[in-house]
C-alpha cells in the first residue's frame, strides 16, 4: 500500500509524476489540480508543472531577456481578479502559455454565459455550419502537395469518399477561424507531413521504376550528376524566395532519385558523387522543414544528411550540414548544442580548406553562445559573451581572407558582409545592447541580397527589436511592418511565427496609433484576423 504523502507538496510532486506517467496532458493535470486544491488557472497550471514563482521568472527571462519580469509580477497575475492582483496582459498570458505548454485561454478563469445562447440546443452535438468559414473540398485540394503520398491509397471512389470525410472534419473545427489562415495551415502542415520521415521509404518497385525512368545506372555520368545538382540549386533559390511549401515535393522526388541510382548501382567514381548530392538534398528537405516549423523531421533529416556526408567522404558537405544543423539547436532552445555542431562544423570546414565554410561555421557558432549567454546565470555570463564576439571576429577574418576559388562557396552563396551583419546585430541585441545592435541592424539590411528575402526579413525583424527595447515604438512598428510584408512573399511559418511573437511584444503600447497602423498592415497581409 502506497506510504501517505507527509507534506502538501509531495503529494503535489506524486501527483504530477502519476498523471503524466499515465499520459495526461498538462491541461488535464491543471484541471485536476484546481478541483482538487482550489487553484485558479494560472496557479494550477504552474503547480502543475511542479513550478515555483522563481522557475517561472528565470523561464520567462531565459526567452524573453529583453522583457522585464519578476516575482512580483507574477504573484499579482495570479492573485487577480482578487484585490491584490492586476489583471495580466494578453502578451504575458501568450508567454505563459508556452512557458506551461497549454493554450492562453487555459489561463483565464472566464465565465461561461452559452446556457444564453437561443440556439444551444439546436446545434448542441454537432459543429456550427461549414458555411462560417467557406471552406470547400477544391479549397482544401488546392493547399495539399501535388504529388500522391508514399504507400497504398484506397481505391479512387473510396479515397474521395474519405477525403471528403477528412475536409468536413478540418471545416468543423475550423468554424471560428479566418479562412485564409486556416487554408495555410492546412498546406503547412500537409506540406510538412509529405515530407515527414515515416513516408521516407520508397519500395523496392518505385525505386526500379525511378531508375528507368531516368537512366541506365551503369551510364550515369559527371553531366547526369550536374543536372540534378542544377536542379536543386534552383530549388533552394527558389524556396529562399518564396518558402518551403511550394518547394519541398520536388525536392523529396530528387531525393528518390538519387537513392534509386545508388542503390541500383554505379561506378566507385560517381557513387562518392551521388552520395554527395544524397546529403545536400538531405540537408535541404531539413532546412525547409525547419522553415516550416517541423523541428523533429528536420533534426532526422539533418542526421541522414550527415550520414551520407561521411559515406561520401565529404568534407565540406558535413561543414555545411553541421552548421544548419547548429542552426536548428539554437532555434529550438538548446544553445549547448548548437555550439557542439558549429565546432564540428569549423573542424570540417577547417579540414575541406574552405574558408566561407569556416567562417559561417563562426557565424553560427556565435548565435549559439549569444542564446547561451541568455539562459546561464549573470555570474557565468561574461565568459560565453566574449566566446559570442571572438566567434564573430574570426568569422569575419575568414570571410575576408576567403579565396575567389573557394571550393565550396557554392554551398554558401547567401553569406556574405551583409548576413555576417545581421548576425553581429542579433547577437549584441541577445547580449543587451540595442543601440549598437540597431546601428549594425540597419548596415546589415543593405548589404544582404534582397533575392534571400527570409534573410532580409529576418534582419529587419532584429532592428525592429532593437527599436522596441530603445521604446522607440514608431520606428519598432514600421520595421516590423516590412517584416511583415517580406512574410507573404517568403510564406515561412517559422518566419511568419517571428512576425506575430514580436507584434505580442508590442502590447503595451496596444492603443497608441503606431501599433494600430501597425495592426492594419499586418491584417492587410492577411498575418493577423
Amino acid at each position: 500500500m502506497p506510504r501517505k504523502p507527509r507534506s502538501l507538496k509531495e503529494e503535489m510532486d506524486r501527483l504530477t509524476a502519476e498523471l503524466r506517467e499515465r499520459g495526461a496532458t498538462w491541461t488535464e493535470i491543471a484541471e485536476e489540480y484546481r478541483r482538487r486544491f482550489r487553484l485558479n488557472a494560472r496557479q494550477a497550471f504552474r503547480e502543475a508543472h511542479r513550478y515555483t514563482q522563481e522557475r517561472v521568472v528565470e523561464e520567462w527571462r531565459a526567452r524573453w531577456p529583453a522583457e522585464p519580469f519578476s516575482v512580483r509580477k507574477l504573484g499579482s497575475w495570479e492573485a487577480w481578479p482578487g484585490v491584490t492582483g492586476n489583471e495580466p496582459p494578453l502578451a504575458g498570458l501568450n508567454r505563459l502559455a508556452r512557458i506551461y505548454r497549454c493554450r492562453t485561454s487555459d489561463l483565464v478563469d472566464g465565465e461561461d454565459h452559452t446556457a444564453a445562447d437561443e440556439n444551444l440546443v439546436v446545434t448542441r452535438g454537432r459543429a456550427a455550419p461549414p458555411a462560417l468559414t467557406g471552406i470547400s473540398f477544391s479549397d482544401i485540394r488546392g493547399v495539399l502537395p501535388g504529388e500522391p503520398l508514399t504507400g497504398a491509397m484506397p481505391p479512387g471512389e473510396q479515397r474521395d469518399r474519405e477525403f471528403q470525410q477528412l475536409v468536413h472534419a478540418f471545416t468543423d473545427w475550423a468554424t471560428q477561424m479566418n479562412r485564409r489562415d486556416v487554408l495555410a495551415l492546412i498546406g503547412a502542415a500537409a506540406t510538412s507531413a509529405y515530407a515527414a520521415p515515416s513516408l521516407d521509404r520508397a519500395n523496392g518497385e518505385e525505386s526500379q521504376r525511378l531508375t528507368l525512368a531516368a537512366a541506365d545506372p551503369s551510364r550515369v555520368d559527371d553531366a547526369t550528376v550536374g543536372h540534378i545538382e542544377a536542379a536543386l540549386r534552383h530549388c533552394m533559390r527558389q524556396e529562399d524566395a518564396l518558402g518551403p511549401q511550394a518547394i519541398v515535393a520536388t525536392v523529396l522526388a530528387q531525393q528518390h532519385l538519387v537513392t534509386s541510382l545508388l542503390s541500383a548501382g554505379v561506378d566507385d567514381r560517381m557513387r562518392g558523387r551521388l552520395l554527395s548530392l544524397l546529403a545536400d538534398i538531405r540537408r535541404c528537405v531539413a532546412w525547409m522543414l525547419f522553415n516550416l516549423n517541423d523541428f523533429r523531421g528536420a533534426d532526422y533529416y539533418y542526421a541522414q544528411a550527415r550520414n551520407a556526408a561521411h559515406q561520401g567522404d565529404d568534407d565540406a558537405m558535413c561543414s555545411m550540414v553541421l552548421s544548419n544543423w547548429s542552426q536548428l539547436a539554437t532555434w529550438r532552445g538548446d544553445p549547448r548544442l548548437g555550439v557542439e555542431h558549429a565546432l564540428g562544423a569549423f573542424a570540417w570546414g577547417q579540414r575541406a580548406g574552405s574558408k566561407m565554410l569556416m567562417a559561417y561555421a563562426c557565424d553560427v557558432g556565435a548565435r549559439a553562445y549569444a542564446a547561451v549567454v541568455r539562459r546561464t546565470h549573470k555570474s557565468e555570463r561574461r565568459k560565453d559573451q566574449v566566446r559570442c564576439f571572438r566567434s564573430m571576429d574570426q568569422a569575419q577574418r575568414e570571410m575576408a581572407s576567403a579565396d575567389a576559388d573557394d571550393p565550396a562557396a557554392g554551398l554558401v552563396p547567401f553569406y556574405g558582409e551583409g548576413q555576417h551583419l545581421s548576425t553581429r546585430a542579433g547577437c549584441l541585441l541577445d547580449t543587451g545592447d540595442p543601440a549598437r545592435a540597431l546601428t549594425v541592424g540597419a548596415a546589415a539590411a543593405e548589404g544582404i541580397d534582397p533575392s534571400f528575402v527570409r534573410n532580409v526579413a529576418f534582419t529587419r525583424l532584429k532592428t525592429a527589436q532593437a527599436h522596441l527595447a530603445l521604446r522607440q515604438i514608431e520606428e519598432a512598428c514600421e520595421e516590423l511592418g516590412e517584416a511583415a510584408r517580406l512574410a507573404r512573399h517568403n510564406t515561412s511559418p517559422r518566419l511568419v511565427r517571428a512576425v506575430v511573437e514580436t507584434r505580442e511584444q508590442l502590447s503595451p503600447w496596444q492603443r497608441t496609433g503606431s501599433v494600430a497602423a501597425l495592426d492594419e498592415r499586418l491584417h492587410a497581409v492577411r498575418l493577423i484576423a
